[in-house]
Formats: C-alpha cells, sequence, structure tokens
C-alpha cells in the first residue's frame, strides 16, 4: 500500500511541476530548489525534468479521467513508474531518488492538508 502511495506522491509531483510551468516561472522555480535540495548537476536536473516533461502530460490525462476508478488510475499510474524510475535510476544517486521520493511525499502531504483545511 505504501508503494502505491509513493508512486501516486511521484505522479501527483509530476502533475504539480506541469502547473508550476504553465503558470510561468514557477518551473524554474521548482527546477533549482529541487537542484539545491538535491544537489543535482546539470546533467542531472536536466533529466529530472526532462522525465518530467515526457510523463507530466501522460499522468496528468490518466488522473483526470473521470471514466476511470480511483484502482484504475492507480494501475495505469503505476504501470509508467518503472519508465519513470529507470530514467531517473540512470543519472540519480540512491540517496538522491530516496530524498526525491521523500520530498514528493511531503508535497503531497502539505497539498492533501491544505485541500482539507481549506474547506
Amino acid at each position: 500500500m505504501k508503494r502505491i502511495i509513493v508512486s501516486m506522491a511521484i505522479c501527483l509531483s509530476f502533475l504539480s511541476l506541469s502547473s508550476y510551468a504553465q503558470q510561468g516561472g514557477g518551473g524554474e522555480r521548482y527546477k533549482q530548489m529541487l537542484k539545491d535540495s538535491l544537489q543535482l548537476t546539470d546533467v542531472q536536473i536536466d533529466t529530472v525534468m526532462a522525465v518530467h516533461q515526457d510523463f507530466g502530460p501522460q499522468m496528468k490525462e490518466i488522473y483526470m479521467d473521470q471514466s476511470l476508478s480511483d484502482a484504475d488510475k492507480q494501475a495505469q499510474l503505476a504501470a509508467l513508474k518503472p519508465q519513470i524510475e529507470a530514467r531517473l535510476k540512470a543519472v540519480l544517486t540512491a540517496d538522491q531518488i530516496a530524498q526525491l521520493e521523500a520530498m514528493q511525499e511531503r508535497q503531497h502531504a502539505n497539498r492533501m492538508r491544505n485541500r482539507g483545511g481549506g474547506q
């Protein structure tokens, strides 16, 4: 169950990045924050951003598809995770991946808290 939640958190963070980028400038702030927080090289951050760009639209489409149940969405998002992980593992250290996942889990938890607190 925790793996599914982590998968969803990672997927949602990709969606968040797409939203920030569409709002203008937010993508660059997020990129710099990731680079600084994870101590990424230029090659590493370019790869992370390329993964966001490549998989973000697919994940958004799955997430927004009203015809899919939550279980179907989780299954489809989980099917993308090995591809995402393979690309990230090619350039990031295990520690950087762990830090990225932890950061994304915190961001997801904050979004859930803010969503619940505003109602």
